[in-house]
């Protein structure tokens, strides 16, 4: 075998698509009238644990992918509201992702090297990814359309009380879309 060949041999033919090291991520994305948006999005690895603060939305979300839990906490009416994790779409650390992957070559954004991922989602649209080795996820774009983008990046060491919910929150029924 050429070196040549030994060497795409070795190439990945999948992302890894969940961090591997703790992270702290701000995206931007355009929301549905055209408006910028930012969120928050910060990992645990050791724990599986992720967080997601939406800019001026007064509510975030805890996942913990190990309990199999997921938490909308309501800062405004002090509640929490408690479902099952999504588990069939969780890939664990380390794990590249399932489904059919074209590597389209390197890139970088927010000062990050990321490799481009090309795939079709479950609607048959065409998408491209931007992922770090480590599974950090930089950019997505849909039918050409960059719907999230990584502005700041920071790997480091995650307090795990920003993991955790109050104890004082009063439990509400989940939202459940069609009811």
């Amino acid at each position: 075998m050429s070196s040549m060949s030994a060497w795409a041999a070795d190439l990945p033919t999948a992302p890894l698509v969940s961090p591997t090291q703790d992270s702290d991520i701000t995206y931007q994305m355009t929301g549905p009238g055209g408006q910028t948006l930012h969120q928050r999005m910060r990992w645990n690895a050791e724990h599986w644990q992720q967080r997601l603060d939406p800019e001026g939305a007064g509510t975030y979300m805890l996942s913990d992918y190990k309990a199999h839990r997921l938490v909308v906490i309501d800062l405004a009416h002090n509640t929490k509201s408690v479902s099952g994790a999504p588990d069939q779409a969780f890939v664990p650390p380390g794990t590249p992702a399932s489904g059919n992957w074209e590597r389209e070559g390197g890139g970088s954004v927010a000062g990050q090297s990321c490799t481009h991922w090309r795939s079709t989602d479950t609607d048959g649209k065409l998408t491209d990814f931007c992922y770090t080795p480590d599974g950090l996820m930089l950019s997505a774009t849909r039918d050409n359309v960059v719907m999230v983008q990584a502005v700041s990046v920071t790997r480091a060491p995650q307090n795990a009380a920003i993991f955790q919910e109050s104890p004082k929150l009063r439990e509400v029924q989940a939202a459940h879309p069609g009811d």
